[in-house]
């Protein structure tokens, strides 16, 4: 009876995050090039050192992230959906990470909110950010208190930060302070062993470094170098600006949908003068907000919101012990209302129909049509805004789909999305479109032709791909 109260969250969460797996999963060349590098690790026998390349020029992530989906694509036959039984996992994770750290109310929000609950269903390295930042505060508090193990804790999370988003970097001086708090009381053993250990798990990215000239050290400390310039977006005022919508805009997501018109600083006033009148680390969880203001409001790098989840939790942390301090029936009624609002949130959400259901649909349905016609392989054109003509490579090996470039001699078959951009379609897939090839065109001979070289879906180099 005494674990009702994880229980409850446990399953709420597991609901929010597990309901229409498939049909939800909103595939991108994200999860595309994940795709492409556990093949790479699992068939090509690659032991990898880094991850894909990320948004920052020059910088990679690491590569843990996709060694974890090694199992579960194990369990799905490589194919893709084992990605989510993962962060599913994570997602629960979190949930009961939560509940350890600031109790029953923060564990249900969590795992209630729409805006977690849907983040954390995107197959990607950021995924982990949330349980990363439950397990920063809680180390934070730990070492501010004098619990010299937890530094082993610190050690991990500082480790882990290059696999999951760089911007975590930012809270690293806030754990330096909980430790020089207590520095003089540590001996050299105590200081020593979780250096070491922080340097043993960071040895892939060493090794990585070593062989490849310091390339990602030498971006990094370009980047750091533009801090405090211009943005070629925008001037300094206008990106601080941006960033405090964006920090207001994530607040406020958590709790409710945009629809509903609060003006954006409600929801954010009312948690933080809640940390301010009842929390004891109010100073830490502001430290925390200001210098992710701070570097992004300095910082030309174009801004993204996931950026800004490092600090997402601390609204969570706020709502919680605001409500904490309520009296009892009013805290249930507004926890009614949250947990009203973001069901209704998740029964009322509308994919794109373009994710994973459709994706390997349309694919297979390529595949099954060149074995009709007996094609030995076949080309693949798109008509799509930028970008939305990433995605498709990891089904064509998935289903050993030889494909070359449009421009060969092999049967054509375009994929259009969204519909609106041609007048005439053959089949559609949801929000996909699949125009067939003009058969009579082809010759045996010419098919044979384009078809004796190499599968050029395994040849040609992959956006964000690094052998």
């Amino acid at each position: 009876m005494k674990y009702i109260f994880l229980i409850i969250p446990l399953i709420a969460g597991l609901f929010m995050r597990g309901y229409q797996f498939r049909e939800r999963f909103g595939y991108t060349h994200d999860n595309d090039l994940a795709g492409w590098v556990i093949k790479d690790i699992t068939i090509d026998k690659h032991l990898r050192l880094i991850g894909q390349l990320t948004s920052s020029p020059g910088i990679y992530i690491g590569g843990l992230f996709y060694y974890l989906q090694v199992p579960f694509y194990w369990l799905a036959n490589m194919d893709s959906i084992g990605g989510v039984l993962l962060v599913v996992g994570i997602g629960l994770l979190g949930v009961a990470s939560m509940y350890y750290v600031a109790g029953f109310i923060p564990s249900l929000i969590y795992a209630v909110s729409f805006l977690i609950s849907n983040t954390e269903r995107e197959v990607v390295p950021t995924t982990p950010v949330f349980l990363w930042s439950i397990w920063f505060f809680h180390t934070f508090v730990q070492l501010w208190k004098g619990n010299k193990r937890w530094l082993y804790v610190a050690a991990i999370l500082v480790s882990l930060i290059w696999h999951f988003n760089l911007a975590l970097i930012l809270g690293a001086p806030l754990l330096i302070i909980a430790f020089l708090k207590h520095a003089k009381s540590y001996s050299s053993r105590e200081i020593l062993l979780p250096t070491l250990l922080c340097f043993v798990l960071n040895l892939p990215l060493l090794v990585f470094e070593v062989r490849h000239d310091f390339t990602q050290t030498k971006a990094l400390f370009g980047t750091l170098t533009t801090v405090g310039g211009k943005s070629v977006y925008t001037d300094r005022l206008g990106k601080f600006t941006q960033t405090i919508r964006y920090t207001l805009r994530n607040a406020n997501r958590i709790f409710v949908d945009d629809s509903i018109k609060v003006n954006q600083w409600v929801v954010p006033l009312i948690i933080l003068a809640g940390i301010l009148l009842f929390s004891d680390w109010c100073w830490l969880i502001l430290g925390w907000i200001a210098l992710y203001i701070a570097f992004f409001s300095l910082h030309p790098l174009p801004l993204s919101e996931y950026y800004l989840n490092g600090m997402t939790i601390v609204w969570i942390l706020g709502a919680g012990w605001l409500l904490n301090k309520l009296p009892k029936p009013v805290a249930a009624i507004l926890l009614t209302l949250f947990l009203y609002h973001n069901l209704a949130r998740l029964f009322s959400y509308q994919t794109n129909h373009a994710g994973y259901v459709e994706r390997k649909a349309i694919v297979n349905f390529i595949r099954e049509d060149a074995l009709k016609n007996n094609y030995p392989c076949v080309a693949v054109s798109y008509i799509t805004s930028p970008g939305n003509n990433f995605g498709y490579r990891y089904w064509f090996w998935w289903y050993g789909l030889k494909t070359m470039r449009p421009d060969s001699l092999a049967p054509v078959y375009t994929i259009v999305f969204p519909h609106s951009y041609v007048d005439r379609m053959d089949k559609t897939f949801g929000s996909l479109g699949l125009i067939f090839p003009d058969y009579s065109r082809y010759t045996k001979e010419g098919i044979a032709k384009s078809c004796s070289i190499p599968d050029q879906n395994l040849t040609e180099s992959m956006f964000g791909f690094t052998k």
